[in-house]
């Protein structure tokens, strides 16, 4: 298997590679008002200390999400509006090697909305409107430090941003990076079953069974899919990383993995059907 150093290599060389193809798809789906936000946040993006590498995509992919969940499960349009400016917070994080601790969760929640109000009141969206789109990145990550969130809207938003955590490039960056202590592919992804899932998932062979110390240890972190549509997609992200953790040969061969993950954030763009 490759180093994990080396995997995070590839991933930040295929992410920089692809991310304006990758916006020119996004943008031929997104309304006037909506490119606008989108433009706005990636000319802010051209400033590497308001970014963590991975944020572009993270942004393009769960925006893409977002349109298709809007369309299946008939939710607020807003919803688009808000994911693209949700982790805009994360801007006036200075040390952003940190970004995962609650407390720079909470101030990019409280910087975001405040940014964001902002930005909306300038691209001509109307008080109800802001006060909407506010309000869902004002709370989207409250789960992480244990406050629930409601609503359909804010609960759309949550499993937008949730959905980016199975993508390839997420979840290769979460295997990867130094803190994490996983030995292989395998262990993060019976944590993120049970992340996902609880003892209720769909992947009964045995190397997959959930026992009470995986709920335990993963305890703080159980929180499952509000949407029918956002689930399935879930359940199919998972059986792609569990048969690519299967695949020794795609794991061990750089230029392999590396073709791979193209071809894997480019279908990711076309709308999801699951």
């Amino acid at each position: 298997m490759l180093k994990y150093k080396e995997i995070l290599e590839i991933l930040e060389e295929v992410a920089e590679k692809n991310e304006n193809n990758l916006k020119m798809i996004l943008e031929k789906k997104l309304n006037e008002r909506e490119k606008r936000v989108f433009r706005w946040l990636f000319k802010e993006y051209e400033d590497p200390s308001k970014k963590r590498w991975f944020d572009p995509h993270h942004i393009i992919f769960s925006t893409n999400f977002a349109l298709s969940l809007v369309e299946e499960e008939n939710l607020d349009r807003l919803i688009v509006t808000a994911i693209i400016l949700h982790d805009s917070g994360y801007f006036a994080i200075a040390d952003k090697k940190n970004w995962i601790n609650s407390n720079s969760r909470i101030i990019h929640m409280q910087e975001g909305a405040a940014l964001a109000s902002k930005i909306l009141y300038e691209q001509g969206f109307n008080s109800k409107e802001i006060e909407k789109v506010v309000g869902m990145i004002a709370v989207h990550d409250n789960p992480y430090i244990g406050i629930p969130i409601t609503g359909s809207d804010r609960l759309g938003l949550r499993d937008c941003d949730r959905a980016w955590v199975m993508h390839s490039l997420s979840f290769y960056k979460d295997l990867s990076e130094t803190g994490r202590n996983y030995e292989n592919p395998k262990e993060l992804l019976l944590d993120r079953i049970v992340q996902f899932y609880s003892h209720e998932h769909p992947f009964n062979k045995s190397e997959w069974k959930v026992d009470l110390q995986e709920l335990k240890d993963n305890g703080m972190y159980i929180e499952k899919p509000v949407y029918k549509f956002t689930k399935q997609y879930i359940e199919k992200q998972f059986n792609e990383r569990i048969m690519e953790s299967n695949d020794r040969g795609l794991l061990s061969n750089r230029e392999l993995f590396t073709k791979y993950l193209e071809e894997n954030i480019i279908n990711s763009m076309k709308k999801i059907k699951v």
